[in-house]
Formats: structure tokens, C-alpha cells, sequence
């Protein structure tokens, strides 16, 4: 049975969510990427469940082989990306020497600048992002176990990206769906799927970010899956320029792409899975 899950989530300050596989002072993303999302998902559900790290790192995969459709648009703010300075202090063996050094303290610490993005908010209340989610079913199986997906999961989300990047979800609706197969209007952040056409950007402005695709998780190695471009996915992400600018997109769909309609107000393009 399809579900859909639409969270509002609301952020204290912004989020840090490098990109993988650069430099210490990597950039961050616009908003947190699919699978940053997909990881707060899996870090709840472990502690609800006592699964250890071990067997944590099959929770996302399992996830991703369950998802339909995943996406984002902002409610009250705009991504303002920013780089600042932070003293990394790591307990190491560099070149056989211990580090930090006492002897040498000047030398033995580093500053490297942190990609971060802010969120600044149009209305002074907290900036708030709305994700809108699409599961083929409300359980999967992992060791034996059924893990159920009901809105108290997504309720104990508690950060997106870094330790730093701390979150509350401020509203939590499981919703039905309508399967659309035809054009769709949206105003969510969508991936670039083979055969979807893209017609007219309607309103507002949206840009482009390279993310691990959500879909094809096969094992939790972050690295070697930003790598391997087969693992990458373009996503179309909207900007919201004004208060009252609201981002959409005219999208045809073909094959096995579709969108998933709550009260024709919230709608998302996503796979069909049979």
C-alpha cells in the first residue's frame, strides 16, 4: 500500500552538509540532500529498534529500496551558503609523530574554513522546510524484523547533517495519494529521471544540485557511492525568492515516472514501482 508522509521541519540556525570527496573546506548544499534526510530517518529508527552500528548501516539501503518519491521546498526561507573558520583538534599519528605535539602547540592545530548554510527566515519565525515523502509500503524487513514507518519515526528527528545541525518537526501528516501519470505542476525539488521532460519553470527560480541518488542505495558507503557517477543524481531544487513567490515547475511525465498528488495541493514526481 503506497504512503505518503508530508514533515515540516523547523531549523535552529541552518545545516551543515559538505560535499563529499573535496577538500577540508568542502562547500555546503543548498538544502540537506535526500540521503541526509533518509539518515535521520535511519538513526531513529535504530535506537527504537536496539539495532547496533553494524547492522544500522542496512537500515538506508532498506529504505531506499522502499522509496517512491523524496522532496523538499522551503516554506518561510532562503539558503544563504557561507564558509567560516573552525579549530579542528584531532588525536592522531601524522608521519609516525604524535599530534597534537606539546612541544610544538603552534604547529598542531588547524583552521580550516567549514561550508555551512544558513537560513534566513522572511517572517521571523523559524525557518522551516516542508519534505514530502513516498513509501511502496509502511514496512520492510531487516534481520527478521519488521520495521513499521507511522508518523512517531519522523517526530524524533532531531538533526539534519552535522551534530551541529539541529532540528524540531513542527508538524508530521500521514496523507492519502493520487498517482498522476500525465503533466505535473510542483513546487517540491525533484530528480531528473530518464524520460522526464522538462517544460517551464512557472514561478519563482530553481537551481540545480548533484546528489546521491536515493533510489539506488545498495550499501552505506557514503564516498564510493559520490564517486561513481552512476550513483549520482541531478536534482532540480526551488528557491524561494520572496514571501510571496512560490517556485514551480510544468513537468511531463513518460514510462515509469509519476507524481503523487495530495488534495492537488502538495505534489511530488517520483518512480512507479509495480
Amino acid at each position: 500500500m503506497t504512503i505518503g508522509y508530508l514533515i515540516d521541519v523547523e531549523f535552529i540556525w541552518g545545516f551543515q552538509a559538505k560535499i563529499i570527496g573535496l577538500s577540508k573546506t568542502s562547500p555546503s548544499f543548498y538544502y540537506p540532500p535526500p540521503t541526509t534526510f533518509l539518515g535521520a530517518l535511519a538513526e531513529v529508527i535504530a535506537k527504537e529498534n536496539q539495532i547496533g552500528e553494524n547492522k544500522g548501516r542496512e537500515i538506508i539501503p532498506k529504505i531506499a529500496e522502499n522509496l517512491l518519491a523524496i522532496g523538499l521546498r522551503p516554506i518561510n526561507c532562503v539558503p544563504l551558503k557561507c564558509e567560516d573558520l573552525n579549530r579542528i583538534i584531532a588525536l592522531k599519528l601524522t608521519g609516525g609523530e604524535i599530534y597534537p605535539d606539546p612541544r610544538n602547540l603552534r604547529s598542531s592545530f588547524d583552521s580550516p574554513a567549514s561550508g555551512k548554510t544558513i537560513f534566513s527566515t522572511y517572517n521571523y519565525e523559524a525557518p522551516t522546510i516542508r519534505w514530502f515523502l513516498v513509501f511502496k509500503n509502511e514496512t520492510f524487513n531487516l534481520n527478521n524484523k519488521t520495521i513499521k514507518l507511522d508518523e512517531n519515526i519522523f517526530w524524533k528527528i532531531h538533526r539534519l547533517g552535522s551534530r551541529e545541525s539541529l532540528v524540531s518537526c513542527s508538524n508530521v501528516k500521514r496523507v492519502k495519494l493520487e498517482v498522476i501519470h500525465e503533466n505535473a505542476f510542483t513546487k517540491y525539488s525533484f530528480p531528473l529521471l530518464r524520460d522526464l521532460i522538462l517544460k517551464k519553470e512557472i514561478e519563482g527560480r530553481w537551481e540545480k544540485e548533484v546528489y546521491i541518488d536515493p533510489f539506488r542505495i545498495k550499501s552505506y558507503v557514503p564516498l564510493k557511492s559520490y564517486i561513481f557517477s552512476e550513483n549520482l543524481i541531478t536534482y532540480f531544487i526551488p528557491m524561494k525568492a520572496s514571501p510571496l513567490s512560490e517556485p514551480e515547475y510544468h513537468i511531463e511525465l513518460r514510462k515509469g515516472i509519476v507524481s503523487y498528488s495530495y488534495k492537488d495541493e502538495e505534489v511530488i514526481v517520483g518512480r512507479w514501482l509495480e
